[in-house]
């Protein structure tokens, strides 16, 4: 599931987003890990600027259309620094990966799962990966942009199968308007996986809608996400995602979030739960 991280309404607490830390699974063999909180994760669980940490649990599972289920354990520790328009994030997730051997850590896109491979389970440090991102607020233009890119560097451990041992580049724009309380959004990447050896991967897209709704100052979010493979032999990946953001204390923003699968290269479904603080 993932993977995969919308926009944010300028001078919104909470915002729409796709799931905070899902479970991204892409190429051939299945590479599966939490990437970046997304742009507009970031910033909806943000207090206001300077320095926020997150963390959280995600825990998805599927079969990816081969009958044998793959569970998955994520737990993201990310930074978040803003300075005006500008933000710079960096995301370290630790995994847990229950079943087929042919999962490699990394990445988002559609899922393959090589049948023949045994099951196992493993775990460890995931890839490291370095974000920034440019917001222009909505009272400029009369809609809210952002731009943001990504780097994901191969920290992972190849010979546990937690990582490629590749480095990933995505960059994506995001688009929203607000209507009252509903802010509409809009979001389309495009990723740039490393080329491992032993299996061959491409370029891919990724696509996002929905809306968030604001309720006081909770939020309620809810997308459609499409994940392009980078794999032939892979899936593309669509699920629904829904969340609720709320904050608990002046500076601590909790957030309970779900998805469901609508595809055979997502996970069945995900629940998960991030909890943010700044400093």
């Amino acid at each position: 599931m993932k993977g995969t991280m919308k926009l944010v309404a300028a001078g919104m607490v909470m915002a729409a987003t796709p799931a905070p830390a899902q479970i991204a699974a892409q190429s051939g063999p299945q590479t599966v890990q939490a990437e970046e909180p997304s742009t507009a994760l970031s910033t909806a669980l943000s207090t206001g600027g300077s320095l926020t940490a997150i963390t959280g649990v995600d825990y998805s599972s599927g079969d990816y259309g081969t009958g044998s289920d793959t569970h998955i354990w994520v737990v993201p520790m990310s930074l978040r620094y803003r300075t005006g328009p500008l933000r710079f994030t960096a995301t370290l997730p630790w995994l847990r990966i229950n079943g087929s051997s042919a999962i490699v850590g990394g990445g988002s896109g559609g899922v393959i799962i090589d049948p023949n491979a045994p099951r196992t389970t493993r775990s460890g440090l995931g890839d490291l990966t370095l974000g920034v991102g440019y917001q222009i607020p909505e009272e400029q233009l009369g809609f809210g942009l952002d731009f943001s890119a990504r780097v994901k560097l191969p920290t992972a451990s190849r010979s546990k199968a937690l990582g490629t041992g590749k480095t990933d580049v995505t960059v994506a724009a995001e688009i929203s308007k607000s209507f009252g309380i509903v802010t509409p959004f809009a979001n389309v990447g495009y990723r740039m996986p490393g080329d491992p050896s032993g299996f061959d991967l491409h370029n891919a897209w990724t696509a996002s809608g929905g809306a968030s709704v604001m309720l006081g100052k909770s939020a309620l979010i809810v997308s459609y996400d499409y994940r392009e493979s980078t794999s032939d032999l892979a899936r593309d990946s669509r699920e629904l995602f829904g969340a609720f953001s709320t904050p608990v204390a002046e500076k601590l923003i909790f957030t309970l979030y779900g998805t469901g699968g609508l595809s055979k290269g997502a996970a069945d479904y995900g629940l998960g739960s991030m909890v943010s603080v700044k400093f």
